[in-house]
């Protein structure tokens, strides 16, 4: 029999890539959203337009445990400025520096700092959307839907009577069922890229203190978005690719059903991209920043 040497998630080398940030004229950088390590953020403005500008907060992915600021991972949002839009990027606690959900605490205080220094800025404290990818997208739905009701917010930073609501959220392939992994990549007939997923040992076990994610039920439930939807939360633009070997793209279907129940059909949309894989590559194309931009000018007008 053939071992699997494909190595887990959490022992792989990931080397920073930067985002194509060169030529930018207005740039500010490690700009500390509240104190402590890894809270800062950079902030990347349209070439062209008039301050205020609506503002896309873009939320990294990595399994909670591999990214930072400003990676190639900001790319897709980076397509965004050239419909007027700036772009912030934060810093966040990986999973073995903060247990989660510290993250959310972090994303909203930096969501706070973003509106009280907007003017400083140049931008639009009244137009502020969240974005996010594989984990970044749980993250960024996660935080906006748990702001609705209030809950997941440990009161980081200087700006706590500063509203850390946003008006949209973009959110693609990301891990919404953390313990239906295994379960739905059996029922789609695709074969998890690695072969740890479902145990303790994979980036969602790890993400939950090394459990496996079946054996944790409450935890579970307390990190899926679904979980905190109302008709409160803000409409919500969902894609993922149909050949994701990382996370089943049955998780953005379910999460769109829960949330067109509680928020309506026309709060929420849902683009499975046919053949598309985990990561920012195939989600680059001029129809998918044409959806974006519809979407944001629709909901941040």
């Amino acid at each position: 029999m053939t071992m699997d040497k494909t190595p887990r998630f959490i022992d792989r080398h990931v080397p920073f890539q930067p985002a194509a940030t060169t030529g930018i004229p207005h740039q500010y950088h490690d700009v500390p959203y509240a104190p402590g390590a890894r809270h800062t953020l950079d902030i990347y403005l349209p070439n062209d337009g008039v301050a205020p500008f609506p503002v896309v907060i873009d939320v990294y992915g990595g399994g909670l445990y591999f990214g930072q600021k400003s990676s190639h991972k900001l790319n897709p949002a980076l397509q965004l400025r050239s419909a007027g839009y700036a772009i912030v990027s934060p810093d966040y606690s990986l999973s073995y520096q903060q247990p989660f959900p510290t993250q959310i605490s972090e994303l909203k205080a930096a969501i706070r700092f973003v509106r009280a220094k907007a003017a400083l800025y140049g931008l639009d404290p009244n137009r502020i959307a969240l974005m996010g990818e594989s984990s970044g997208a749980h993250l960024a739905v996660l935080t906006a839907a748990s702001e609705t009701v209030g809950q997941l917010d440990r009161g980081l930073g200087n700006h706590l009577g500063v509203s850390a609501a946003v008006s949209a959220v973009i959110a693609s392939y990301g891990p919404y069922q953390f313990d239906q992994f295994s379960a739905q990549f059996d029922l789609l007939k695709i074969t998890p890229k690695f072969r740890e997923t479902g145990q303790a040992d994979s980036f969602e076990g790890v993400m939950f203190g090394g459990h496996a994610p079946a054996q944790i039920k409450d935890q579970i439930t307390a990190a899926d978005p679904a979980h905190y939807l109302t008709a409160k939360m803000p409409p919500l633009l969902l894609t993922a690719g149909t050949a994701d070997q990382v996370v089943p793209y049955v998780q953005s279907f379910n999460l769109a059903a829960s949330a067109m129940t509680v928020m309506g059909t026309d709060q929420v949309q849902l683009h499975l991209v046919d053949g598309a894989h985990h990561g920012p590559a195939d989600f680059m194309t001029a129809d998918i920043v044409a959806e974006r931009v519809a979407f944001l000018n629709r909901w941040l007008d």
